[in-house]
């Protein structure tokens, strides 16, 4: 790869993610901004609820065909174990991973490849998580056809290069946005959703929890968003429920709990998201320290630095010191401040 080549792109990247004002609108900034250095056929996008790494959304019109999108998300969320799946990238030390690398130049090992990637005539991939410390934000696919060449390991380097700073844009697009008042019920809704080989469906489901998940920015598989589907089938291969907090287009934060119940069935269960929640996931959109973080729960509680002093037992400089870190890295100037912020802000819909 040319060094102008990096340099522009690296640039470009730059400036995609200082003026992004949304998760779409950056992952297609960011890959307009690579195409030049790192040519590509389709590409796809995912957001990902940082605490675990379960899509949140994302952009696919540019990605897979539409025909091979229930077996991708089977081999990716299912109990099958495959080369690369984004939750294993997403733990591993190098946050980019090229399909002929990891499989050892032998991509036929890869059941994603054998029955996704080659059927849609798209057999070269590279996948770079975007992390920003240990916490995931996002993922970028891009493919390549077989009439040419593999990603190498310079464009890999470039996409390693920009995944911070597209995991720190995306943790910013998750704060820029303000609720607008949703006027509607606040208590929970259920689907239920039927899993075959071929599909997720929804099998029935409340009026409330169907205008909710339409809500979600994603891709349509059947009339179940991408993230649902992917979020139905990894509740549907392990013990016990599944779990993704995400925001709406409409600014509305939502919990989503899915749980195993037969052979075929999962429930859904979607709920506007408690304070716990929305704190819990602001707190790492912030990029709040776990103990920063603690300070925050007990200063949005009303308790003095003395108090909070006590608890954790710290010093009150030292509770004073992240108190005014969590100023600094939340753009406020008092405790009211940081209330209505982290709660009214993106708890509670202003009216």
């Amino acid at each position: 790869m040319e060094r102008r080549l990096r340099r522009a792109a690296l640039a470009e990247v730059e400036r995609s993610c200082r003026t992004a004002t949304d998760a779409t609108a950056l992952h297609r900034a960011v890959v307009a901004a690579l195409a030049p250095a790192v040519p590509f056929d389709r590409w796809c996008a995912i957001t990902f609820d940082p605490a675990t790494a379960l899509p949140t959304g994302g952009f696919h019109a540019e990605g897979l065909p539409v025909a091979v999108m229930p077996r991708l998300l089977q081999i990716e969320f299912g109990t099958e174990t495959d080369v690369s799946r984004l939750s294993d990238i997403a733990r591993a030390v190098r946050p980019v991973t090229v399909l002929s690398e990891a499989t050892g130049r032998h991509p036929t090992r890869s059941a994603r490849f054998r029955d996704v990637l080659r059927p849609a005539g798209l057999p070269h991939e590279v996948r770079a998580v975007h992390r920003d410390g240990r916490s995931p934000w996002g993922a970028t696919i891009l493919l390549r056809g077989g009439d040419v060449r593999d990603f190498g390991p310079d464009e890999a380097a470039l996409l390693a290069a920009v995944t911070p700073r597209v995991a720190a844009a995306l943790r910013r697009v998750h704060l820029l946005s303000r609720p607008r008042a949703a006027g509607e019920d606040d208590a929970p809704s259920v689907l239920l959703l039927t899993l075959t080989e071929a599909a997720v469906t929804v099998a029935s489901g409340t009026p409330s929890a169907l205008e909710r998940i339409r809500e979600i920015e994603d891709g349509d598989l059947g009339g179940v968003p991408v993230a649902v589907a992917s979020l139905a089938r990894t509740a549907h291969g392990r013990p016990g429920p599944a779990r993704c907090r995400l925001r709406t287009r409409s600014g509305r934060w939502l919990t989503l709990h899915a749980e195993r119940l037969s052979a075929t069935t999962v429930s859904l269960i979607v709920e506007p998201a408690r304070p716990s929640d929305v704190a819990a996931l602001l707190s790492d959109a912030y990029g709040l320290t776990a103990r920063e973080a603690e300070v925050v729960g007990l200063v949005v509680r009303g308790h003095t630095n003395a108090e909070i002093a006590g608890a954790l037992w710290l010093s009150p400089y030292t509770v004073a010191d992240h108190v005014k870190n969590v100023f600094a890295k939340t753009g406020v100037r008092s405790r009211g401040e940081l209330t209505s912020r982290l709660f009214f802000d993106h708890y509670l819909p202003r009216a």
